[in-house]
């Protein structure tokens, strides 16, 4: 399947997703449950689409929760990319983090074996796959985070002084999966698209305002409201 015809696939994915939410917002109750939605529609568009691996192997282009190439602190709502010998504050290692949707490069895919295309063995992945990334061909084509807010948010201004905490909570969240697809952007050869699909239900006007001026400042961020 042809990297265009994939990638007309998520956006239109994308915009499907986006006018269900608009319309019948309380098909959602979560952000698995967009998650699972997008997926869905996806895989139909693809036609759940398989490609074979260098061991003959079939694979489906999409996948959940599949690994950073790194690992990296999410702590809060920063993120920052951690070395594979830096201690946390208790002594430990970092662990990689985790991307909601990734869309598979079938010629990756044809290239390599199970185990290093499901990136799971890290160790085995920095030797064996890391340094041969194709900037040129990455390994995957669409890399996608989600956000649901499923309540209205409170006004900016309300009398106990929580309306602009919870919401720059929010932007804060959306704004650290926006930065963990940028830094997994920069990698030359891993990920050739990014986005993070974020869902607001209600709220007043001036709250709505704030939050698409806030947030599309970020190109790699979609958002998307419903009443």
């Amino acid at each position: 399947m042809a990297h265009e015809t994939i990638i007309g696939a998520i956006d239109q994915s994308i915009e499907e997703l986006c006018k269900e939410f608009r319309s019948r917002p309380t098909l959602f109750y979560t952000e698995h449950d967009m998650v699972s939605f997008f997926y869905t529609i996806l895989q139909r568009r693809l036609s759940m689409a398989t490609v074979r691996d260098r061991d003959a192997s079939e694979h489906l282009l999409v996948h959940l929760e599949y690994p950073t190439p790194f690992r990296c602190d999410m702590g809060g709502d920063q993120f920052a990319i951690k070395g594979d010998d830096e201690q946390t504050p208790q002594g430990g290692l970092y662990r990689r983090g985790h991307y909601d949707i990734v869309v598979m490069n079938p010629a990756f895919i044809k290239e390599h074996s199970y185990e290093l295309i499901k990136a799971q063995d890290y160790a085995l992945y920095k030797k064996l796959v890391l340094p041969k990334l194709d900037k040129a061909n990455p390994a995957i084509l669409y890399g996608l985070e989600f956000a649901l807010r499923r309540d209205p948010f409170p006004m900016l201004k309300e009398r106990d002084g929580k309306g602009r905490s919870v919401i720059d909570a929010f932007v804060a969240r959306v704004n650290q999966d926006a930065e963990k697809l940028v830094a997994s952007q920069a990698m030359p050869g891993f990920m050739e698209r990014i986005k993070v699909l974020t869902f607001v239900k209600g709220g007043a006007d001036e709250v709505r305002t704030f939050l698409f001026k806030t947030l599309s400042e970020r190109v790699e961020v979609l958002v998307c409201f419903s009443y």
